[in-house]
């Protein structure tokens, strides 16, 4: 025997108009839930399951003989009312999209200053997507993202995208899971290189409110964004990247001015580095030998760095409280394993799992010509 059926409840924008509109949404038959989302047809920006035409909302009470809608909204003494096609007075649950989006992140990121601010992420694989979804879900509200590869069956199981969005490029995968979680973010995106981006056409995300962000395996293209875009437009950097099977990672941050920029990490670098350069927009080797690592130890470094990102976008934020950025290094080495099964001899550097390196410092590649 089935049980009791639910009341019939209603999610939607607070603000809504006293005019006859449409209402597009999804309803939910196991919960008798309609969740309105907009009163215009939604974008297929946003991707995943399409809107459906729920009903709509009237200027004035329409007769009952008058509905054929599954959902009719009218206000009436005042106050909005809901009810279905079977005239069940709905339960209400208003919402104003781009308060209630964020809410709990009040007291922590304040959403008024968080949707100004903005983050270039060059490379959408099993980083850049857990970046960009993440800045989202924190109230990020510009997005340019930028990767060359299309979405294929062996991306699953790092990606944050999945079976739907394989032969898409993955920025339009990524695209469309930042307007689920926010419709009203600005995405643009490019399927060239950063290097052959035209300046006019990504400038304009440019700012001291942007951060830019390297997530591709490819160092050259770490070099020309912090060097070319960062330093000039006065944006933080920030690169992350992995190392053999993912055993370990590293992150690496500089600010505008009154920091050893990208160029002097990679010069006094050398070859002393474990991560892997596959010379490509590729991610983790997806091309020749390399072998990825596994989705929770990318993810475990990728948090940390998305972080130390936080803390950048709100570096003048007074009221907002760092969490990382007075902690670790400008270079920091974060170590999934200690095992040299799975790391090689590269991994006995660390001297247990989870173990966070900070003591490496940064400096300049030729003080003469930083003084």
């Amino acid at each position: 025997m089935k049980g009791k059926r639910r009341v019939p409840t209603v999610c939607f924008p607070n603000n809504i108009a006293d005019q006859d509109l449409p209402l597009w949404g999804y309803y939910h038959e196991d919960s008798n839930y309609y969740n309105i989302i907009d009163t215009k047809e939604p974008s297929m920006a946003m991707g995943g399951a399409k809107p459906v035409l729920l009903g709509h909302f009237y200027a004035a009470k329409p007769e009952e003989s008058d509905i054929n809608d599954m959902l009719s909204g009218y206000y009436e003494n005042g106050q909005i009312v809901f009810r279905t096609n079977e005239d069940i007075i709905c339960e209400l649950v208003p919402v104003e999209l781009k308060i209630d989006l964020f809410s709990r992140n009040t007291g922590i990121l304040e959403s008024d200053i968080m949707l100004k601010k903005g983050a270039i992420i060059i490379g959408c694989g099993s980083v850049g997507s857990l970046v960009a979804l993440e800045l989202a879900r924190a109230g990020v509200g510009r997005f340019f993202l930028v990767d060359m590869d299309i979405m294929g069956y062996h991306n699953i199981c790092r990606h944050q995208c999945g079976i739907q969005d394989v032969g898409k490029y993955k920025v339009m995968a990524v695209k469309e899971r930042i307007l689920q979680i926010n419709p009203c973010a600005q995405v643009e995106t490019s399927t060239k290189m950063i290097q052959e981006i035209a300046l006019d056409v990504i400038e304009q995300f440019c700012g001291p409110d942007t951060v830019i962000v390297g997530c591709a395996d490819n160092r050259e293209g770490d070099l020309y964004a912090d060097s070319i875009l960062a330093k000039p437009y006065k944006m933080p950097f920030v690169s992350i990247g992995f190392w053999e099977r993912a055993f370990a990672g590293e992150i690496f941050y500089c600010l505008p001015e009154g920091m050893p920029a990208y160029s002097d990490f990679v010069a006094a670098l050398g070859d002393t580095s474990g991560r892997v350069n596959a010379n490509t927009h590729l991610y983790m080797g997806e091309v020749g030998s390399f072998e990825p690592g596994i989705s929770a130890d990318i993810n475990f470094v990728t948090t940390i760095g998305v972080k130390l990102i936080l803390d950048l976008l709100n570096r003048d934020n007074s009221g907002y409280t760092q969490r990382l950025i007075n902690h670790l290094s400008q270079y920091t080495l974060v170590c999934n394993t200690n095992n040299p099964k799975i790391g090689g001899v590269m991994a006995e550097i660390f001297s247990y799992p989870l173990q966070v390196t900070t003591s490496i410092e940064v400096e300049y590649a030729d003080q003469n010509m930083n003084e």
